[in-house]
């Protein structure tokens, strides 16, 4: 047999490829950027921006469709946004357009096809557990087969009936429930299920129809089953092979070659696999990236379509060496990553090692690299004999590592409470990414409520800022050895602090109707004008969809409406100003849009210049002041601004403030002592002068972990400060637990 050559690398998608289809010959691709992308041979023909996230399913239309909807070819969509969108042309050498979209659905569409009748039917598969049969000519839901198991994934069989998937349910540790259901049509639009197959160990991902035969899956247990169209038997079964932890590799993309009858698998294992229907292995093809998706193509290749972003084809019938040499590459520069150390250009910019001589350590036991034969060499300074001495040389960052088969700057260890109990998971993140997508992509993977996809990107985010290039000559080069801290030392799990705190939920229908509503008494050039207002609208409605964080864009245009709220608004109105620019700077776009404005300046105003200010807008002001610690732009701006803002707020640091005021004021006084401060005796003063057990328990504890974290002397010893909480606190309070390490620690 002919083995298979990459023939083609289709490059312009902005994230990962997670659907491809043959429309006549013209390969379409959708993917994590909420792109579709239509191809003249390598370069994009046409692309379509209609979907709101991500497009995660794609096939042809049937030809009785084309047919129904006059076209000349089309295809529908299904993506994360819910939806289901038909696209046709006219003529070929037009543009397909949207003609018809389908809602019904609560959840991201995954999967999609054609029943194989003479009426054919569009069936969706989704994550609301559901599968819905959709009639093209009325445009409507005819009939919904429910309670599947989270994801599912469909498919028409030859026989009239439907089979679909369930990617499981969340049981301790474990996924389980994940089944194939068989379904039986009673009548036109109305099924009932006939069998259900339990013998895949794992979330269903793909079902493939094969000529004569019946189907096949493939799922997250590694494994892809060839069954009888009947009844589901399975009558072959083959498997990737087990990961280096000895874990099977997800299996995420199936695809039936009709001319050759060959099998395509694709998986996270950074492959392809082609098999023979009796389960032999007759090729595998390594990728740089894990792989999402693989569909079959009208001449008998095949596609990939992977994390990096890339499409690849591949064919039997001819071969492109250059392409060849390329993937080669990729694949052996990928492998390198795993154990990879600094970059030759990284390498470069260090220091010499034998002019090592002329570098003075700024502290004892500080590490520097050097460069050595061309090699990055670490050295530690010894402050008694005043000489580096030799650790050796940089392999690679102790916080990186390989996730089934791919490397990353960082491994990142979460714990995720379920009823169940708690799962210990890894997440892999390279620097530059947008954490939102990790997140998304993680829950996508282990099947996890999407309630948590801000949590796990905020964690990301801080733990990402930590990251530090195995390159630098600075004192906290984390891969090889840890330089020594002032940080308390005790073990507690509530300090030193590491997360930043933000303030980000809103009453979004509330605060479009105040601003709406006080734009309406002002006058120009302070009222809004009528394309403003849309634009400020337009923003609510983004920052309420958090779910969407990870793909969503705020125009420029819209943050500059939004500084115009602050810069022009009277202080009597401008508290939905702050709000919103409190709330945007929770988006992961928000520090690149607010950087290089004076928003620091400006909230200082704002909230304390005039004694007449209403509580919202000073408490406001000090939140936009500690969101802005999420983004490193925003974030050198209010600690270098430490003094002022400090100073401002000193009056206000008392027992006297209102409790949203007081606990604002905590929340930011927490986050400068987690970023470092140049001046830590002014915030302990600070700090010291809301230590008062008239506050509430959060505030409180608040203020005890930022003394905690900062490290700073007590002005007041932690057995008073027991005896005093005792008498205020419920014996369940937290505070006593934090008391209780504070004394560990300080006394």
């Amino acid at each position: 047999m002919s083995t298979y050559s990459i023939v083609r690398s289709l490059e312009g998608h902005g994230g990962a490829v997670r659907a491809i289809c043959d429309v006549q010959s013209t390969v379409v691709t959708g993917a994590m950027d909420a792109a579709v992308i239509s191809w003249d041979d390598t370069q994009p023909q046409q692309s379509i921006y209609d979907h709101s996230h991500w497009v995660t399913a794609l096939i042809p239309l049937d030809t009785q469709h084309e047919a129904l909807l006059s076209s000349a070819g089309g295809f529908v969509t299904g993506g994360m946004d819910m939806h289901v969108r038909v696209f046709t042309k006219a003529t070929k050498e037009q543009e397909f357009v949207c003609v018809i979209k389908l809602e019904g659905h609560t959840s991201g569409v995954i999967s999609l096809t054609w029943t194989q009748e003479k009426e054919s039917i569009l069936l969706s598969g989704s994550w609301d557990g559901t599968c819905r049969g959709w009639d093209i000519r009325s445009q409507t839901c005819r009939f919904v087969l429910p309670d599947h198991e989270n994801g599912v994934c469909v498919l028409g069989l030859s026989n009239g009936r439907i089979a679909t998937g369930s990617t499981g349910r969340q049981q301790g540790n474990q996924v389980v429930d994940a089944c194939i259901r068989m379904w039986d049509a009673v009548s036109p639009f109305n099924y009932t299920l006939m069998k259900t197959l339990t013998d895949h160990q794992g979330p269903v991902r793909q079902l493939v129809s094969v000529d004569e035969i019946g189907f096949a899956s493939c799922s997250n247990d590694g494994t892809i089953k060839l069954r009888a169209a009947e009844d589901g038997e399975v009558l072959m079964t083959c498997s990737h092979p087990l990961n280096h932890e000895g874990k099977p590799a997800f299996v995420l993309g199936l695809a039936y070659l009709p001319k050759t009858q060959h099998l395509v698998s694709v998986s996270e294992d950074c492959t392809a696999r082609v098999w023979t229907l009796d389960g032999s292995c007759l090729q595998t093809i390594e990728h740089p990236s894990g792989l999402w998706c693989v569909a079959p193509l009208s001449n008998g290749d095949f596609a990939t379509g992977a994390e990096d972003k890339t499409v690849r084809v591949f064919s039997t019938s001819g071969n492109d060496p250059a392409l060849a040499a390329v993937l080669t590459a990729q694949v052996a520069e990928a492998h390198v990553q795993k154990s990879r150390g600094p970059s030759a250009v990284e390498i470069e910019k260090l220091p010499a090692y034998e002019a090592r001589g002329s570098h003075v350590g700024k502290s004892d036991g500080m590490i520097q690299m050097f460069r050595r034969d061309n090699v990055a060499w670490a050295c530690q300074w010894n402050a008694i004999s005043g000489t580096w001495l030799d650790i050796g040389q940089v392999t690679g960052t102790g916080s990186g590592g390989v996730i089934d088969g791919e490397a990353y700057d960082m491994v990142i260890p979460v714990e995720i409470e379920t009823p169940s109990g708690i799962r210990k998971l890894e997440i892999g993140y390279n620097q530059g990414q947008n954490p939102f997508a990790v997140a998304q992509a993680f829950i996508d993977k282990h099947f996890l409520n999407q309630s948590y996809l801000k949590e796990i990107a905020d964690y990301i985010t801080q733990r990402s800022e930590n990251y530090q290039p195995p390159v630098l000559g600075t004192e906290n080069t984390s891969f090889l050895v840890q330089s020594s801290s002032s940080a308390p030392s005790v073990s507690s799990v509530f300090f030193p602090a590491k997360v930043y705190t933000s303030f980000d939920t809103a009453k979004i229908a509330k605060l479009h109707s105040t601003l709406v509503q006080f734009n309406a008494d002002l006058e120009s050039p302070a009222r809004l004008t009528d394309s403003e207002l849309e634009l400020a609208a337009t923003l609510i409605q983004t920052l309420l969809q958090t779910s969407f964080y990870h793909s969503s864009s705020i125009p420029r245009t819209q943050a500059q409406v939004v500084l115009k709220i602050l810069d022009r608004w009277p202080l009597a109105k401008v508290f939905p100003g702050l709000d919103l620019c409190r709330l945007l700077l929770v988006h992961p776009l928000g520090g690149e849009l607010l950087s290089g404005s004076p928003i620091v300046a400006t909230v200082l105003r704002l909230g304390f210049s005039d004694k007449t200010v209403t509580d919202a807008t000073r408490f406001l002001a000090i939140r936009v002041l500690c969101n802005m610690f999420l983004h490193p732009s925003t974030r050198s701006s209010v600690v270098a601004a430490t003094n002022a803002v400090l100073e401002t707020i000193a009056p206000w640091t008392n027992s006297n403030a209102s409790k949203p005021l007081a606990i604002s004021i905590a929340s930011l006084l927490l986050n400068y002592t987690i970023a470092g401060t140049t001046t830590p005796e002014l915030i302990s003063k600070a700090l010291h002068s809301m230590l008062s057990p008239s506050l509430d328990e959060e505030t409180f504890g608040r203020v005890l972990v930022a003394l905690a974290t900062l490290g700073a002397p007590l002005q007041e010893s932690v057995a008073n400060l027991q005896s005093t909480a005792s008498k205020t606190y419920p014996p369940t309070s937290t505070i006593h637990a934090i008391l209780k390490d504070m004394a560990a620690t300080f006394n």
